[in-house]
């Protein structure tokens, strides 16, 4: 006599224990990961609670928000490799209708990179934190225009990913 959940509702998921009475009869010997049932009875595998959802519901809205108003567009590009370092390119879009004075970009490494020299920018980095500044000519960006800069950096010991997530003078980009 329940509604059905709505649409994209988490269920907890495959429960070896198999405490409920359909997961008892239908689940013997299951493998832990494969002790599941689509069955709405099955509570032990099929439960749908605020436990699972409500991180689920945060995660969605974080990323659906994107950190915020996005005024800005960011192009990272490797421009070569060699065991042990690369080169990339950073270009700043300024999407927005104000002029940014005064640019500061930062963003994470994922794989143990290191930021060694730059071209147009000023660079430190702390653990996996990069900070970029721009320079005394570069460090206004107008609407629709952009700043490009470079870098030298030193690979870590696995995957060198490209950073996904940059956020300019404290607001995420796109």
């Amino acid at each position: 006599a329940l509604p059905n959940p709505p649409r994209g509702t988490l269920a907890g998921g495959p429960n070896s224990a198999i405490q409920d009475p359909v997961a008892q009869r239908l689940l013997q010997g299951c493998k832990p990961q494969f002790c599941y049932i689509d069955d709405i009875e099955s509570w032990a595998t099929n439960e749908l609670t605020i436990n699972w959802n409500a991180p689920l519901a945060w995660v969605a809205a974080f990323l659906a928000d994107g950190g915020g108003r996005s005024e800005c567009r960011v192009r990272y590009s490797g421009h070569g490799s060699w065991p042990g370092g690369f080169i990339a390119q950073v270009v700043i879009e300024n999407t927005g209708r104000q002029s940014v004075d005064g640019w500061s970009l930062r963003w994470s490494w994922l794989g143990g990179q290191r930021v060694k020299e730059g071209w147009g920018v000023k660079l430190a980095q702390s653990g996996s934190v990069v900070t970029a500044t721009g320079l005394g000519w570069n460090d206004r960006i107008k609407p629709g225009r952009s700043v490009t800069f470079g870098f030298a950096g030193t690979a870590g010991a696995g995957p060198d990913p490209a950073p996904e997530v940059f956020h300019l003078n404290g607001e995420r980009c796109a």
